[in-house]
């Protein structure tokens, strides 16, 4: 029975333990034999599915919908084919997309050394009992060796704790998983399992939320693993370094086929390429082929109609017997049969070898949108953000530019006009940020600086109600009323159909035109009635999409957090797309640098974790 460790690993106990690995590691594999597979009520997903994943690393990539994350629960056991196999080594460690962790949980528990942190606490505190001393064995030093992988692998608290004070040590391990950047968790998440000495590892986006700092430590992670991987992602820079690219694509009638291919993701690309190619070839001499045959049938048509015209004529002139003329008009209809029959084999075979052809040829469909909107007009003031002074916040709690930072404003109503120097493009946490007119502001920073903690503020700046849980690094002074935001972590309801989402944001459109739209989005037909919950992540996000601009009128402000997460290659092409033809002011966070080199990008702002509270708040920003 294959045990699956999740994001809750042990950490090493010893020197002694880490260097135990076995050598059978090597040799670890997941072979899928003869696979079917299909959800109830929904035509096969997997038809006679075989492959063996055994490289070091392997990529796992497809568009969106296609099945990876279906085919990864398969492999974990936690659905069951109709037929076949999966055969998995019995430790495997697996990082989902989305990682679920327990918004209680901390970082103590994520990485297994909880009960050994209460031991050690309790034997400091004077208590003496054989059960303690046998909890902590040979790990009297464990939050040190903790720490120190931690920091190894790219873990911004873990790097900013001071080591010499206890106090702030264990304060770090007791902080709840929820405190931490989304950017942070997938490290602390990752850590916690490559060290757990799992046989085979499988990880869901593991790059999702990363800064670039984080993601070449998981790179360089990676390449050192004892056990072999499958990694499900669409991030080009973490492709190029697999040793082998497992392709999964969807044919004409939505069935799964899954290839293999040596090499990285150039390499997969360049084959692809050059396989296209060829199909193309072949299906435009089949087609040619076709076009030859349909032109022969033509003229031996013709052929034929002049000869009977010309036996009619013949019988008319009455130069033969009349039972002569009858045997030669009988013959010559059976040989024009004959002929007619041929030709239309001919034309037959010639469109199936077409069909045949064009099985191997791809079809990439374009997602696309109308957007009913209108052009936000040039120095409309759009957002207004004034940075809080929290140096001193240690010593002053009730700081009023930090207090102000939690607590909500009243922004006001302006629609004047404002001038902006464009010429600084990059701003290092200025004292005044004002966004104008149809700009693209990209927000930076390292993981943990509080970009998704400032983008949440900036969302709910109308809401009397809301209040940070971490104090944002800018304090909002006005906000354009007309705004969406894409968080992200896409949240809708799991129970509602595509349709009936999208319906309930635009209660004013018609169901048809609705449906129009989604089409253009690639949810057809009978696909509007899926629920939101069996979507994949990229198809979630585009149902977000749908939801918001769709919409009419269409926000004059967009904000988007991570929008490329979980998207496949194809979707980025077409999200670059949707942004250009966007007329209104956009707010993105994204690591994703190929994306960010891809879309308009007017002025950076970029933050620090030094703008971030510190004690007593105590807590780094998402």
């Amino acid at each position: 029975m294959t045990h699956v460790l999740q994001p809750q690993a042990t950490f090493p106990r010893s020197a002694s333990s880490r260097d135990a690995r076995s050598h059978a590691h090597a040799a670890a594999h997941v072979s899928i034999t003869h696979l079917h597979f299909a959800h109830p009520s929904q035509p096969p997903l997997f038809a006679d599915l075989s492959a063996v994943f055994s490289a070091p690393l392997t990529g796992l990539i497809g568009d969106n919908g296609c099945g990876k994350s279906t085919l990864m629960r398969l492999i974990l056991g936690e659905l069951t084919p109709e037929s076949g196999s999966v055969t998995a080594p019995n430790r495997m460690a697996h990082l989902p997309q989305d990682l679920g962790l327990d918004r209680e949980q901390t970082l103590a528990e994520l990485c297994g050394i909880s009960e050994i942190l209460r031991a050690l606490q309790a034997v400091e505190s004077g208590e003496y009992s054989p059960e303690l001393y046998e909890a902590i064995g040979d790990n009297w030093d464990i939050e040190e060796r903790t720490l120190t992988i931690l920091t190894a692998y790219g873990f911004t608290p873990a790097v900013l704790v001071d080591r010499d004070s206890p106090k702030a040590v264990r304060a770090l391990f007791a902080r709840q998983m929820r405190s931490f950047s989304g950017g942070e968790a997938v490290i602390a998440a990752l850590v916690a399992l490559i060290t757990s000495e799992p046989e085979f590892i499988l990880l869901d986006e593991p790059t999702n939320n990363l800064d670039s700092v984080a993601k070449a430590q998981l790179f360089t992670a990676l390449e050192a693993l004892p056990c072999p991987a499958l990694i499900i992602s669409h991030d080009r820079d973490l492709l190029e370094r697999m040793h082998v690219i497992a392709e999964l694509y969807a044919d004409r009638q939505g069935l799964g086929h899954l290839r293999i291919f040596e090499g990285n993701y150039s390499t997969y690309r360049q084959a692809l390429e050059t396989e296209q190619q060829a199909a193309q070839r072949r299906v435009t001499e089949a087609k040619n082929e076709v076009r030859k045959a349909v032109r022969e049938r033509a003229e031996n048509q013709i052929k034929l109609d002049r000869n009977a015209r010309r036996g009619r004529e013949f019988e008319r002139s009455k130069r033969k017997p009349g039972m002569a003329m009858g045997l030669d008009k009988n013959s010559s209809e059976r040989s024009a049969g004959k002929l007619h029959t041929a030709h239309e084999s001919m034309v037959a075979d010639a469109r199936a070898a077409v069909g045949e052809a064009q099985k191997n040829l791809r079809v990439q469909e374009h997602i696309y949108l109308e957007l009913a909107q209108d052009a936000l007009p040039l120095g409309r003031k759009v957002l207004e953000l004034h940075r809080v002074k929290n140096d001193s916040c240690a010593s002053t709690p009730q700081n009023a530019d930090l207090k102000n930072a939690y607590t909500q404003n009243t922004v006001s109503r302006e629609t004047q006009p404002y001038k902006v120097d464009y010429l600084l493009q990059i701003q290092d946490f200025p004292e005044v940020l004002i966004l104008t007119g149809p700009e693209h502001l990209h927000i930076t920073g390292a993981n943990g600086s509080g970009k998704t903690v400032l983008l949440n503020a900036i969302a709910h700046a109308n809401d009397p109600d809301y209040r940070s849980p971490v104090p944002p690094a800018y304090q909002v002074l006005y906000r354009l009323d007309n705004t969406a935001y894409l968080p992200q972590r896409i949240i809708l309801d799991p129970e509602l159909t595509l349709l009936e989402t999208v319906q309930r944001a635009n209660p004013g459109a018609s169901e048809q035109h609705l449906r129009n739209q989604l089409a253009r989005l690639l949810f057809r037909r009978e696909s509007v009635h899926q629920r939101i919950g069996d979507l994949s992540g990229g198809e979630r996000f585009r149902a977000a999409v749908a939801q918001v601009l769709l919409a009419n009128p269409v926000p004059q402000l967009l904000i988007l957090d991570e929008p490329t997460n979980n998207l496949d290659i194809s979707s980025v092409d077409w999200l670059v797309q949707a942004l250009e033809a966007y007329t209104g002011a956009l707010i993105v966070v994204s690591h994703d640098e190929d994306f960010c080199r891809r879309i308009r990008i007017d002025r950076t702002l970029n933050l620090s974790t030094k703008t971030l509270g510190k004690e007593p708040f105590g807590e780094s920003a998402r």
